[in-house]
This record gives structure tokens, sequence and C-alpha cells, in this order.
């Protein structure tokens, strides 16, 4: 697969059709250069797979290869990295940048680099968001005190489309998230805590399959009972009850590339009200499904979604996913005031998501945009599990 002997998750082909996406586009923003600050964008670029927590940043020119500025330590072994780039174009600072208290910022360092490659007249762009508050100001002090272009959305918007390979990798992370949720729902049961099953889930992420590597994954989430309300919390000290309901969240990743998935588990029979709460959800779920073609919006499917769960006196505001891959969220969101034009392979986070009666209910699954409406990456059925009280 490359030319090297290490794998790397890309040929160098496709690292370096990125870039002429990314020049395109940098053209047309009237960039001469563009400094790339996120790390998930400098992944993309390069297939940098590490992270020291220093600063860095690539140096995308119109007409050559990125030049990578990173501490020492790590610019050393950035080929065995994954970093596609040869040595020449790894720039390394000092290790005395890192932790220091000195008054020269690795700023400065990097700022100099910049302008010992590009002409003094050249219109840089910058990764603005990617930058603190404190590190910015230094950045634009170094490189002589003008206001650069904001460039953070350039190589966003090549990421939103997946090559088969990328989707290929998400496919694979999915087939991790299905084993995982089974490992946490097969060890629900009442009296057992909530952290058990979150340790089967986080085993079966770093297991894998038997044809797939596993590894960490992004968050594992367990949510439900009767205090379990806040959505964002991975899991409580408590233990599962008998006639509660437990929504199970993980985000697998194969080479960075993310695979959410969520489930829902009852202990004991499932109530009616629930069962219709599910079936209103899962009209919503198909009706996106059918309409996830190119050409709509992406606020059409969140309409979509609204008027299916509407018969079942369900109501859902807010968006219902988003898209996802590098770096997780990596695009538009489904919401009703998002008019983004969905494309073809684009990839989204779907969330059946409602709060109805104080209680929350979510199922969730990545979802490929094809001509034929949105394909489901997981191979679990969509059933409520229902495990013995």
């Amino acid at each position: 697969m490359n030319d090297r002997n290490f794998v790397r998750a890309f040929e160098t082909s496709e690292y370096r059709a990125r870039l002429d996406k990314l020049r395109a586009l940098m053209s047309n923003a009237e960039m001469d250069a563009l400094l790339v600050i996120s790390k998930a964008d400098q992944y993309y670029l390069l297939g940098y797979d590490s992270d020291s927590g220093g600063d860095q940043a690539v140096l995308v020119t119109l007409d050559d290869d990125p030049y990578f500025i990173l501490r020492k330590m790590d610019a050393d072994t950035a080929v065995e990295a994954g970093c596609w780039l040869t040595r020449d174009r790894i720039i390394p600072y000092a290790e005395s940048y890192v932790g220091g208290t000195g008054e020269q910022s690795v700023w400065e360092f990097i700022a100099q680099f910049i302008k010992s490659k590009v002409k003094t007249s050249a219109r840089i762009g910058v990764e603005v968001s990617g930058l603190g508050l404190f590190s910015y100001p230094k950045l634009v002090a170094a490189l002589g005190g003008q206001e650069p272009l904001d460039g953070s959305d350039l190589v966003a918007a090549c990421r939103v489309v997946k090559s088969e390979r990328e989707l290929l990798y998400m496919t694979e992370a999915a087939a991790i998230a299905d084993r995982a949720i089974l490992a946490g729902i097969d060890k629900i049961a009442a009296g057992i805590r909530h952290c058990d099953a979150a340790a089967a889930i986080m085993s079966a992420l770093c297991a894998g399959t038997e044809s797939i590597p596993g590894g960490p994954g992004a968050f594992v989430y367990i949510r439900g009972g009767e205090f379990a309300k806040a959505p964002h919390q991975a899991w409580m000290d408590d233990v599962f009850a008998a006639g509660q309901q437990y929504y199970l969240l993980c985000s697998p990743s194969r080479l960075q590339y993310p695979a959410p998935l969520t489930r829902i588990a009852h202990l004991g029979p499932v109530t009616p009200l629930r069962k219709h709460r599910h079936e209103g959800a899962m009209a919503g779920f198909h009706a996106v499904l059918d309409a996830m073609r190119p050409g709509v919006t992406c606020g059409d499917l969140a309409r979509v979604y609204q008027a299916a769960i509407r018969p079942y006196g369900l109501t859902k505001e807010g968006r219902m996913g988003y898209s996802v891959g590098l770096g997780f969220i990596d695009g538009p969101s489904l919401a009703p005031n998002n008019e983004t034009e969905i494309l073809a392979n684009m990839t989204f986070h779907f969330e059946s998501n409602i709060i109805d009666g104080g209680e929350t209910y979510l199922l969730s699954d990545t979802v490929r945009v094809t001509a034929d409406g949105g394909k489901v990456m997981s191979r679990l059925p969509h059933t409520l599990v229902e495990r013995p009280a």
C-alpha cells in the first residue's frame, strides 16, 4: 500500500488530491499561503497521527509541498507517526519553547519561518479559530502586525465529502461500535453498576473485532433511570434499576474516523408509552433516511423528521444530528435553520433524540448519503432491547 516500511492510513496520492482541493479554495479566496492550526486538519492533509500537546502548524502554499512545523521530539519521529512529507519539509522548533517562561513565543519562530518561505506581498491565511486568545496576537505581531485572512473553514470544506477509503474506515468503526454496544447491553441487569457496563463497552472498543483492530473511543455515555436526566454526562455512580430505560452511546474510531452509535435497553417489559414513542421516532428516522439524498438541505431533513413524528404527538426542536468525521463534528448540523446542501458521501451522526414527559429517548446511527437515500453503517437492529428486571 505504501512506499515505506510501515502502514499509513492513505496513499500519498490521496493526500496530494486533498491538497489540490484546498489550493483551489485558497486561490478562490485570494490566498497565497495558509497556516493550518487544527490538528484534525493537519491529520487530514499529512497523515500525522500523534498529539504531544505542543503547538504545531502546517504551511500550505499554492505551488509546493507543505511544511510541517512542530516541536523537535515530535518532528524527529513525524515520518514514523504517519506523516508522508519528506524529512526536509518537517521543521523542528527547540524544546525550550515548550512550557518555558521566557518571553519568546513559538509563534515568533513559526512567523519567521513563514516569512522566509513566502514573499513580503503574500496574502497569508490562518485558521484563526484554531488559535487561542493569547496565541493569535503573538502570531499577528510576529508576522508584522497585519491581520491575516481568516482561512478557518477551507480545510473543513474539503473534509465533509468522504473518499471511499474514509468511508471504509468509518464502516469498520461501525462494526466495532456494534460489538461494544452489545457488550454494554449484555452487562445490564438490576443492581449492576453503570460503570461496569461502561467498562464492558470500553473493553470492546479497545479489542475491536477479529479482523479490525480497536482503539480508544471518543466517549461512552450511559444515561437513564430516575435521576440521569443530563444528556452530556458520561455515566453515574449508580446501579441499573428495574422498570427504567437506558441509552448507551459510544463512538469508536478507526484511524481517527468515528462512527457513533446509540441503542436503548429496558429493565423489564417496555411500557406502552415507550413503545409509542419509539414507533414515532422510527417513523421520523425512516422518513429522513428516504429523504437523505444529494440536493436536499440539512433544514429539509430536519423538517421531514418533525413532520413524521408529529402524528404521534411528539415534537423535536433543534438539530437532529451533524456531519461527522475527523475531529468528530466536521460540518453542518441537521437543523431547521441550516440550509447547507446535502452531497453524496457526506456522513452524519443522525439522532432520534426526543425528551418526552421528562424522559429522554435517544437512538442514533452514523449514516452515509447516497443517491438512493441514507445508508446506515451499523448492523444492529433498532429494536428496544428488554433485559431481565
